[in-house]
C-alpha cells in the first residue's frame, strides 16, 4: 500500500511528497503568511474586537483568526493601516469598536478622519509635539536628510496629505515659523483641504486659552530647530 501525504491545513491527500510540497490551499497560504505585517495588524485589531465584545481574558490564536469568517476583512483593514501609516493601530481599532462602526467600513477613510480629529483634539500637548518629531525623523530617514528641513523641503502635496493624516500635530503646524512658512506655499484648494479637516478656528480658540501650553511648545521647537 502507498503511503499518502496529507495537508495539515487542509487535510488534501497526495500520493507523492512533491506533490504536497507545492500544493497551495487557502490556509496554507493564510497560515505562510502569518508574519507579514499587514496580516498581524488584522490578527491583533481581530484579538482586540474579541477581547472588547467578549471581555474575556483569553486571546483568540492565530489559527482561531485564520479559520475565522472574518480573516479577509481584517486583513484587508490590516492593508488600509499599513498603507496609510497609521502610528496606532489599537487605538483607532478600539474606536472603530466602541462607536459600533461596522466591520466592512473600518477601512474607509471617512472614519479613519473622524477618529484622528478626535485624537487630535484630545491628545496631551506633549504627546503630539512628541509624535510629530518622531514621524519627522522617520521622513528625514526615508529621505536622506534631516527633520528640521521638512517643512522646508517637502513638497506642498505631501504635506498636505501629511497634515490630514494627522502626523503632524496642530500645536507644531501653528507655533513653527517654519511650518507657517511652508503653508504659505499652498494653494486655495490646499488650504481649504487643511482647513476642513482642522477645523482652525478650534484650534485659535484652544491655543488662545492655553497660553502656557503655547510657551512650552514654542520653546521646544526653537530647541529642535523648527
Amino acid at each position: 500500500m502507498s503511503e499518502e501525504y496529507i495537508c495539515q491545513h487542509c487535510g488534501a491527500k497526495f500520493t507523492r511528497e512533491k506533490t504536497l510540497a507545492v500544493h497551495m490551499c487557502e490556509q496554507k497560504r493564510r497560515y505562510m503568511q502569518k508574519d507579514e505585517k499587514h496580516v498581524q495588524l488584522g490578527f491583533r485589531s481581530y484579538q482586540l474586537f474579541y477581547r472588547i465584545g467578549t471581555n474575556t481574558k483569553n486571546d483568540k490564536t492565530y489559527d482561531d483568526f485564520a479559520t475565522s469568517p472574518y480573516y479577509i476583512a481584517f486583513v484587508k483593514f490590516g492593508y488600509y493601516c499599513r498603507d496609510i501609516g497609521i502610528d496606532d493601530v489599537p487605538a483607532f481599532t478600539e474606536w472603530l469598536i466602541r462607536n459600533s462602526v461596522r466591520l466592512d467600513h473600518w477601512n474607509r477613510d471617512a472614519q479613519f478622519k473622524k477618529w484622528m480629529k478626535e485624537r487630535l483634539k484630545t491628545e496631551s500637548v506633549d504627546r503630539g509635539v512628541e509624535r510629530t518629531i518622531m514621524f519627522l525623523q522617520e521622513w528625514a530617514k526615508d529621505n536622506s536628510t534631516v527633520y528640521n528641513k521638512y517643512f522646508t523641503e517637502v513638497s506642498t502635496n505631501l504635506a498636505v496629505f501629511h497634515i490630514c493624516s494627522g502626523k503632524i500635530s496642530p500645536w507644531v503646524l501653528f507655533h513653527s515659523n517654519e511650518a507657517q512658512n511652508m503653508i504659505d506655499k499652498f494653494t486655495t484648494e490646499q488650504l481649504k483641504m487643511v482647513n476642513e479637516f482642522l477645523e482652525i478656528d478650534y484650534w485659535q480658540r484652544a491655543m488662545t486659552v492655553n497660553p502656557q501650553d503655547s510657551r512650552w511648545v514654542t520653546e521646544i521647537l526653537q530647541k529642535a530647530e523648527l
